[in-house]
């Protein structure tokens, strides 16, 4: 088990190993019905059902972990109209994402947690970002934590129902402030001595390297928006009984 204190039920159902990927995402299921804990873990057991998560939270905190977190869940596979854009990038997001399922009563998901189980889900999250280098904030392209329906907002749009998002970074922020204190905190050798040239230029340069990833999504975000303003002006313009508007030209990718 990767998690202590979680109970290990193990299902058949997972990729050995990550062909190369590792957790960059945290997806946040809910179970959308079942009696018990128990059934959830029976039915991620099952020969035939052929799905699964890395964990499972029960409605009274219990912890039950069904796959390694070294394994690609069956959780995540699929991707449909509307997802997050970054998902486009990975050929299966079960190799990069790690799955953690809520037992919820109602099949359409709109149960709230239970304090319980909110309080186990923030700290396994938390334990699961200090673990794979995982960013404690919301998704975006270099990884993060989010639910179900940012890969399938067709399918599972109601996955995980209402969840305490707010709760749970406020969480995070104040594990993480806590945590790099204690890791940055000055030893008399360390205010004694200058700074070391060769780590300020490395800094540096990790921070000029995230920068420039950061500006190429940018550029990529503007340009497919560019192309469906585009794209709509010319359908404005063949609908009124014009040939093209002014100024309009599709950007180069």
């Amino acid at each position: 088990m990767d998690e202590p204190g979680a109970l290990w039920r193990p299902s058949p159902h997972y990729f050995a190993g990550r062909r190369g990927e590792r957790p960059r995402w945290i997806i946040v299921h809910g179970t959308a019905g079942f009696a018990t804990a128990e059934e959830v873990v029976a039915f991620f057991q099952r020969p035939e059902t052929e799905v699964s998560t890395h964990y499972l939270i029960a409605r009274d905190g219990r912890i039950f972990q069904l796959v390694r977190e070294a394994d690609a869940a069956w959780g995540n596979g699929a991707v449909s109209r509307g997802h997050d854009r970054w998902w486009r990038t990975i050929s299966n997001p079960n190799y990069a994402t790690l799955s953690i399922e809520h037992h919820k009563l109602r099949r359409d998901n709109s149960d709230e947690l239970t304090e319980a189980q909110k309080q186990a889900s923030f700290l396994l999250i938390d334990h699961l970002c200090e673990r794979h280098g995982i960013p404690r904030r919301r998704a975006d392209a270099q990884g993060g934590i989010t639910g179900h329906f940012s890969l399938d907002p067709q399918g599972r749009s109601y996955c995980p129902g209402p969840y305490p998002w707010d709760e749970l970074f406020a969480y995070l922020a104040r594990n993480g402030q806590s945590q790099a204190a204690d890791e940055i905190r000055p030893t008399p050798r360390m205010l004694s001595q200058p700074p070391d040239h060769a780590s300020t230029v490395a800094d540096r340069d990790s921070v000029c390297v995230a920068l420039r990833q950061q500006l190429e999504e940018l550029r990529e975000v503007a340009a497919d928006f560019q192309r469906r303003l585009i794209n709509a002006e010319l359908e404005l313009a063949r609908l009124q009984g014009q040939e093209k508007p002014p100024g309009s030209q599709l950007p180069k990718r």
